[in-house]
């Protein structure tokens, strides 16, 4: 089942260690993938580096898609719903099961 917002402070704290645990695919947002929500995720992981240059060395590397690991920008939980970090996105639902920690084995 799924949850509504609001959700209690507790379901809050639940949800964020959710997004952080790295079991299951965390809850993201709808307009990830452009360059704002890249930089972000990008800075998150590697703080000044030069991103352009990043990019050249893993496909120097091989790596055909290296900007793809940066396309997933995780939600926030708040009391009043989701939010994304970079832009105005919000999501008000959630599983019942990431709010309980029902997920913490």
């Amino acid at each position: 089942m799924d949850l509504q917002s609001p959700f209690s402070k507790e379901q809050v704290d639940n949800l964020n260690s959710f997004q952080s645990a790295r079991i299951f695919h965390p809850y993201t947002c709808g307009n990830g993938g452009d360059f704002n929500h890249i930089m972000y995720e990008f800075r998150s992981r590697y703080g000044d580096r030069n991103y352009e240059e990043y990019i050249i060395e893993e496909k120097n590397k091989g790596v055909r898609f290296p900007e793809a690991q940066f396309t997933e920008t995780k939600l926030i939980a708040t009391e009043g719903g989701w939010i994304c970090p970079v832009c105005d996105y919000k999501q008000n639902w959630a599983h019942d099961f990431s709010a309980s920690k029902k997920w913490d084995i």
